[in-house]
């Protein structure tokens, strides 16, 4: 590809410049997509909603943002490069100024999957300028590492000022804070695009639209299956029942659109690599995962109470760990010398890591120290492992099928994430109902144990000025709250336990496929040895 049909002269030989002004804009588009998951108890109150909302919200985003992104090489394909990104990011801008005013959850989602597609558009523009400035060997360990590690570490840096605000003026001053960087964007684009486009123009009009609609619907109807179902109690609950049947109703669509479509979505030939479908199972295994840290994240923010402070930082941590390990990896992809089992093994040596570490150590009243080491250890699990299986996955499909193998692993994502978030909350509810019925057994007045202590706090309670019977009261209550904090201790707890079991056997199939064929390598190295002895004397060449 020629490197400078999209960028003005005086940019376009400064290589650090153009890395930085990409980026730039690539990370103020990026925040937007992370921007209520540090804050989002404060979106709670404001829309009177409930956790799933936000949740739901935030998925919401990611599948505008994933079935987007092939629509969006085609608007940079036919429109003039420079005018569709300043009207992207000014129909950015207006959405962030309705989102200030609305006060009703519905919209407020509905405007998340405006703005996802608003990401998708800028974010994968981005991705592709930066890919055409990487060497051929270099594009997808570092281009994937970049957008990974941008999508990852945007938390942290919308994190860190939307606490600030929160702390000190109303929490939708945050919308000013994403149209100023929307603004930066705008005057980087003037600056560094050409006005006239130097690249061929390719028409809109073989855009399958009704399967890119039959795609977004299914996708909404999975996500809210797995958001709400825990919540609602599975299949208890008819919308839950309907949203289930109707996502394989539509997916099932979809996929039959695509085998029969000229210009498929998703050129399905691709799981005829076997390498590919191999790599998919890595990558949900990779995802399904890494997301026992928010039992973590969780555990600072409604046990401990840590401040927004406080979690930044520790969220920090484990970004720093993961563009450590990310960097070292994508080097070392770059350079092909070592098989994608080194880093699988390492990969999950790191996670299991966490994992034993957490288990070992969760208790309450653990502080920042405590948790700092095998929260960096997740972040270094992270990075050691994305950018190898990415790389693995896109380097297993013909160019020919274009970003199918992206669109199928971003898929993956996205239903293994749901799967995790849906698992361990279901989970949770199950061990933390367990635990608390063991611990009900022992609430009795012939229980010694439990007769001393309710005693000993009623008696604290009557020494601070409250009547018998509201000490009574008092003392109960904060029993049940210890238990409560001991159920979801041991809850969190097993789940570690058993997430190391599961790591344990992903590790010993790894090594074990590797060791193999590590000795058939050396089996067949050995035998065409012998082939090259000839009898002449004994030579062996």
């Amino acid at each position: 590809m020629d490197k400078n049909i999209y960028f003005k002269n005086w940019i376009h030989n400064w290589n650090w410049g153009m890395r930085t002004a990409l980026f730039l804009i690539l990370m103020f588009t990026i925040i937007q997509f992370s921007l209520f998951s540090l804050t989002q108890n404060y979106v709670v109150s404001y829309f009177g909603a409930q956790p799933e909302d936000v949740t739901f919200s935030i998925q919401v985003t990611y599948i505008s943002l994933l079935f987007t992104l092939p629509l969006q090489i085609r608007f940079l394909n036919y429109f003039n490069t420079k005018k569709y990104l300043i009207t992207v990011l000014l129909i950015g801008i207006i959405l962030n100024l309705l989102s200030m005013k609305t006060t009703e959850i519905e919209i407020f989602i509905l405007l998340r999957f405006l703005q996802g597609m608003i990401i998708s558009f800028i974010a994968g523009g981005m991705l592709t300028f930066i890919f055409s400035r990487l060497h051929e060997e270099k594009k997808m360990a570092v281009g994937y590492s970049v957008f990974y590690g941008t999508l990852l570490g945007s938390s942290v840096v919308a994190g860190a000022p939307s606490a600030w605000i929160i702390d000190n003026t109303d929490w939708k001053m945050i919308y000013y804070v994403v149209i100023l960087f929307q603004i930066i964007s705008i005057l980087i684009v003037f600056l560094i695009f050409k006005s006239e486009r130097e690249q061929k123009k390719y028409p809109l009009y073989q855009i399958d639209w009704k399967a890119y609609l039959i795609l977004g619907s299914g996708m909404f109807a999975v996500a809210y299956c797995l958001v709400y179902g825990p919540k609602h109690y599975w299949f208890d609950d008819k919308s839950i029942v309907y949203s289930f049947f109707l996502a394989i109703i539509l997916i099932s669509l979809f996929v039959l659109r695509q085998l029969n479509s000229k210009r498929p979505i998703i050129h399905f030939s691709i799981f005829k690599s076997k390498r590919f479908v191999i790599g998919l199972f890595f990558l949900a295994l990779f995802y399904g995962l890494k997301d026992t840290i928010n039992l973590v994240y969780n555990y600072v923010s409604v046990i401990n109470q840590w401040s927004n402070y406080d979690y930044i930082e520790l969220a920090a941590v484990n970004i720093s760990g993961m563009a450590l390990t990310m960097y070292i990896a994508s080097q070392l992809v770059a350079k092909k010398k070592f098989p994608i089992h080194y880093f699988l093994i390492l990969g999950f040596i790191l996670m299991l890591a966490f994992n034993f570490w957490m288990y070992k150590i969760i208790s309450p009243g653990l502080d920042f120290s405590d948790l700092m080491i095998p929260i960096f250890l997740q972040g270094a699990s992270s990075g050691m492992l994305f950018v190898p299986i990415a790389t693995f996955i896109l380097s297993s499909v013909p160019v020919h099928t274009g970003i199918s193998g992206s669109l199928v692993g971003g898929t993956v994502r996205f239903f293994t994430t749901l799967n995790s978030f849906a698992g361990y909350y279901t989970l949770q509810l199950f061990y933390n109902q367990h635990y608390k019925e063991q611990f009900l057994k022992y609430l009795t007045p012939y229980d010694l144990n439990y007769a001393e202590r309710n005693s000993s706090s009623v008696q604290s309670f009557i020494s601070k000025g409250f009547t018998p019977q509201e000490s009574v009261s008092l003392a109960n209550s904060s029993i049940l709250k210890s238990i409560t904090i001991q159920t979801q201790l041991l809850t969190n707890q097993t789940i570690f336990l058993g997430v190391s079991y599961a790591l344990i056997g992903i590790i010993l199939v790894v090594l074990s496929h590797f060791i193999y064929r590590k000795l058939s390598l050396i089996q067949r190295n050995s035998k065409s040895s012998v082939k090259n002895i000839t009898i002449q004397g004994i030579k062996i060449q």
